[in-house]
């Protein structure tokens, strides 16, 4: 006797969950479940024949299917997780919100909600798997997160000092680190730290939680000796900073050595640059909206008619010198007009 796996949703879409449900007589959102928790078992106890013929079927649709004895050992289920999604060349909103919504099975409205609202979580409580297929199916970076094992970081907004106390008075009978400069900023908060926290701080008022996997960083370069052969051949070999200017850099620091990486590739680099001796710390880039300012406007015509796709009552003259949006836009859709506005010569400033 034979069992039908269901590996990954490979190439199909959700959509295939109702031609399944009906040819198998099987519930539609057990089905759709099955496709975003793969690997799952299809059929068990199948007879050979109609094993094979639902593997035809299945791989057809574009599943990634396995037909293995009942004597072996059934793949372990995979470990939920929540998966986001970053666009890193945002004048590519438009098609990978079409890949988005083909592989959600939803509307382009709906997904575009999705990637517009930064961190872009577009699924939770999926299979590492689906995360595969869709980084393969996307023209975007794709980040897992397992919610129980990953840390954390909050974020005290509040004013009033009792309430503020209250907050980091819990925190720190969860044990959580704080640092004196950094208590509007804590990081490295476990799933369970945070829970009993939060079970404790009801309303929730006052602060904001984010998930440290989703978050996004620049790197900045401090300080490197230019004297040590090791370091300057390390930048130039390995960043790509041109060895005859390496000084001017060295008088000109801090510089950015790596512009919006995840939590993931952050802690990589940062481990690559301290062993090779130079000396660098992170920023976090914050989410939301933001509002812009522009500087060095030397075209102003083209500046205006780029400012005017996004905002309404544009004036820039042949004196403007300094240009500040009115209102914030989101994320990604900010950093396509910057984008557009760097390319022909302004400088951008970011307002949170």
């Amino acid at each position: 006797m034979k069992r039908v796996i269901i590996v990954s949703i490979g190439e199909a879409t959700p959509g295939i969950a109702k031609a399944l449900s009906e040819a198998f007589k099987l519930n539609h959102e057990i089905l759709v479940k099955m496709l975003y928790n793969a690997p799952t078992v299809f059929l068990e106890n199948a007879e050979e024949e109609l094993a094979e013929k639902s593997k035809s079927m299945l791989s057809e649709l574009g599943l990634e299917v396995l037909v293995q004895d009942m004597s072996e050992e059934a793949p372990a289920p995979s470990a939920p997780v929540d998966i986001a999604v970053y666009i890193e060349n945002p004048a590519q909103l438009t098609l990978v919100n079409k890949q988005l919504s083909e592989f959600l099975g939803c509307k382009e409205s709906e997904s575009l909600q999705l990637l517009l609202n930064e961190p872009s979580v577009v699924l939770g409580g999926v299979s590492m798997a689906t995360a595969e297929s869709l980084q393969k199916r996307l023209e975007a970076e794709v980040m897992a997160s397992n919610p129980k094992t990953d840390l954390y970081t909050l974020e005290i907004t509040e004013k009033d000092p009792s309430i503020r106390s209250a907050i980091l008075s819990l925190l720190k009978d969860q044990k959580v680190v704080i640092q004196k400069d950094t208590e509007n900023w804590i990081k490295n908060i476990t799933f369970e730290q945070l829970n009993t926290v939060l079970s404790r701080y009801r309303t929730q008022n006052g602060i904001r939680i984010y998930n440290q996997s989703f978050s996004r960083y620049t790197i900045l370069l401090e300080n490197f000796d230019l004297n040590s052969e090791e370091q300057t051949t390390f930048l130039n070999k390995e960043i790509g900073m041109p060895a005859e200017s390496l000084a001017e850099i060295h008088a000109n620091l801090p510089v950015i050595l790596d512009e919006s990486v995840n939590y993931s590739i952050l802690q990589k680099k940062l481990a690559i640059y301290q062993e090779a001796g130079i000396q660098c710390t992170e920023e976090r880039i914050p989410f939301g909206k933001y509002k812009i300012a522009i500087s060095n406007i030397t075209d102003t015509e083209k500046t205006g008619e780029l400012l005017e796709k996004f905002f309404s009552g544009i004036q820039i003259g042949e004196t403007t010198q300094r240009w500040k949006a009115p209102l914030p836009l989101d994320s990604i859709l900010s950093r396509f007009l910057e984008k557009q506005l760097e390319y022909i010569g302004c400088e951008i400033e970011h307002e949170y």
